[in-house]
């Protein structure tokens, strides 16, 4: 922690009240700061349906290191929690600086070293190297190899069950591990309509994937498949076999929940009618995937792909008024987390007074518009 108390010149101080935004996230202000007074808090996607809480920060602490020694955007927003002095430095400044506070110098050295030194020896998940799985031809471009992450309480007994299912394409029988729904203990409901639950996450089990002919859809609409050609898909899936070399074996780890769903969504198109539906689904549960594994830049991928499925079935699917709720609600979420917010507005209010939806979206969807109404109380305060 760097000692301020000794800095003789301190070059463009600032005094910040409580909820004051020092600097967004993606901002190209090549500017580090050191905390003299108060207390800071360090947010990703700040005021966002999926803002994480970083750090707080206190007198003595800096941030923007970044930004100032490597020219990169800042790396998050940076929010007052408390009558806040600062001191900040341009390039400008920061040689006057050196030349002018040797120890303080040293001192900052220190602890951008030491930070970095941390950085550095966490640990970093393991993967198992036979599982990391590259398929240009079945992932996109930014898929990555990831670790999914561990439950945030222990799971139920006997919430994981093994069932045989067969499969509609090449008719194998096989085993497929699955969630026990009379187990599952609901722990919260996210802003866009997300369950969680007590140390299990369903969507590690949403998709099944006959391991034989690699035909892959989600759960509830496995056994409705009805292709046009069964041989054509199957050589099809046979390639994709060849290519990746993978064993689906019930191990529900990140490579094998993602193939599954990439192979999911090779085949809707091929194996159901209303194909835009399992896409839409597949997506968001992609975007969710993607982003408890903290890939954001892929996150925002799925998300845009969601959104595009669902407004295919906004436009072209006949919809009972509560599923056009949820479609609605839907949408202006994907919307809102892709900042096309006057699209997500015209949404959300649809959904929220949608006569025949229920109550539930439609709490959530007003709750969506009071945030982005306090968003822009504060964007044009600031």
């Amino acid at each position: 922690m760097i000692n301020v108390s000794g800095v003789r010149r301190k070059p463009n101080l600032r005094v910040f009240e409580p909820g004051d935004i020092i600097v967004r996230e993606g901002e190209m202000e090549f500017r580090m700061y050191i905390i003299i007074t108060g207390g800071l808090a360090v947010y990703k996607n700040y005021q966002k349906a999926d803002e994480i809480s970083l750090a707080e920060l206190s007198a003595g602490e800096f941030f923007g290191e970044q930004s100032l020694f490597l020219g990169a955007a800042q790396p998050a927003t940076v929010v007052a929690t408390e009558e806040s002095l600062t001191i900040s430095f341009t390039r400008d400044d920061i040689f006057d600086f050196f030349r002018a506070e040797s120890e303080a110098t040293f001192s900052l050295i220190a602890d951008i070293c030491q930070r970095a030194g941390e950085k550095n020896s966490a640990p970093k998940p393991k993967i198992d190297p036979s599982r990391r799985v590259s398929a240009p031809g079945l992932f996109p471009v930014g898929h990555g190899h990831y670790r999914l992450p561990a439950p945030e309480s222990e799971a139920p007994t006997g919430i994981v069950f093994t069932a045989k299912e067969k499969c509609p394409i090449c008719g194998v029988t096989f085993e497929a591990a699955g969630l026990r729904e009379s187990k599952l203990i609901r722990h919260r409901t996210d802003p866009d309509l997300r369950e969680r639950y007590k140390g299990a996450e369903p969507m590690y089990y949403d998709v099944l994937t006959c391991p034989q002919c690699w035909y892959s859809a989600l759960r509830d609409t496995f056994d409705a498949a009805e292709p046009a050609d069964s041989h054509a898909l199957m050589t099809e899936l046979g390639a994709l076999q060849r290519e990746l070399g993978f064993v689906f074996d019930n191990r529900k780890d990140a490579a094998e929940v993602f193939t599954g769903y990439y192979l999911a969504l090779r085949v809707a198109p091929r194996c159901f009618v209303q194909a835009e539906t399992q896409t839409a689904r597949l997506w968001v549960k992609l975007s969710r995937l993607y982003e408890d594994c903290g890939d954001q830049a892929m996150t925002e991928y799925a998300n845009r792909q969601a959104l595009e499925a669902y407004k295919e079935i906004y436009q072209r699917v006949s919809l009972n008024p509560r599923a056009l709720q949820r479609i609605q609600f839907i949408l202006g979420d994907l919307y809102f987390k892709m900042g096309e917010f006057r699209e997500a507005r015209e949404m959300l209010f649809k959904a929220k007074i949608a006569r025949e939806g229920t109550e539930l979206v439609r709490r959530y969807a007003e709750d969506r518009i009071d945030l982005m109404r306090e968003m822009d109380k504060q964007e044009k305060g600031s």
